[in-house]
């Protein structure tokens, strides 16, 4: 009985866990965006801070 009283809560933090890093999409976009248009008409697909990132 006190085993189960341990375990349970640790195996749903471990669940947890699985499901935000395996299932859940977390990671960012990296700056990409979909594609739109600027004022002038020109179409971009990533934002303008990204720039500086480009390697």
């Amino acid at each position: 009985m006190i085993e189960a009283i341990i375990l349970i809560p640790i195996m749903w933090i471990v669940m947890s866990a699985l499901y935000m890093f395996l299932l859940k999409n977390i990671e960012g976009t990296k700056g990409i965006t979909s594609e739109y248009k600027t004022k002038d008409g020109t179409t971009r697909t990533a934002k303008k801070d990204r720039q500086d990132f480009i390697v």
